[in-house]
């Protein structure tokens, strides 16, 4: 799959040559890899046979989440599994860990606050309105949630608003 005949030696070569293109000429630039696929080496040196990437997108993570509050009341979450899916990543490859991005408006799906707070965002979000238990629960597993993606989800943090 990653490589042999399967794999796209040319746009590899491509991405390693950019990479390493602009490390030297730049050397604080910062590269980050859009990658699901668990290629290896994608974060590592050029000069060690890597892509030279300095960090991939730990794109598993929104998709746990979602995945979790779609089908799993919050007493309910294997806090072990969590913690596994978290921490599951490439040894010595710096990861961008985030709760949840842009696509999942794209195709239509919820934001994390909307999955735990719902049609009550529109009416109990005001300071002029009182707090249900529903908007204090979910602010609370919202917070939660980055907490521990944060903490354990990778060497790197992208938060979007």
């Amino acid at each position: 799959m990653y490589f042999g005949l399967n794999a796209d030696t040319d746009s590899l070569v491509y991405l390693m040559l950019a990479n390493d293109f602009l490390h030297k000429k730049y050397p604080e630039v910062i590269t980050i890899a859009e990658e699901v696929s668990g290629m290896p080496a994608v974060c590592r040196p050029v000069d060690e046979g890597g892509q030279g990437f300095d960090y991939r997108l730990a794109m598993a993570l929104p998709d746990m989440w979602i995945k979790i509050l779609k089908h799993t009341s919050d007493e309910d979450w294997k806090i072990g599994d969590i913690v596994h899916n978290l921490e599951n990543r490439r040894y010595a490859e710096k990861h961008v860990a985030y709760v949840e991005s842009h696509d999942q408006a794209l195709v239509g799906d919820k934001t994390i606050a909307f999955w735990l707070m719902d049609k009550e965002m529109y009416d109990f979000m005001s300071t002029e309105s009182p707090l249900t238990p529903v908007i204090d629960r979910g602010l609370a597993l919202h917070k939660l949630i980055r907490l521990v993606t944060l903490g354990l989800g990778g060497e790197a943090w992208l938060n979007f608003i």
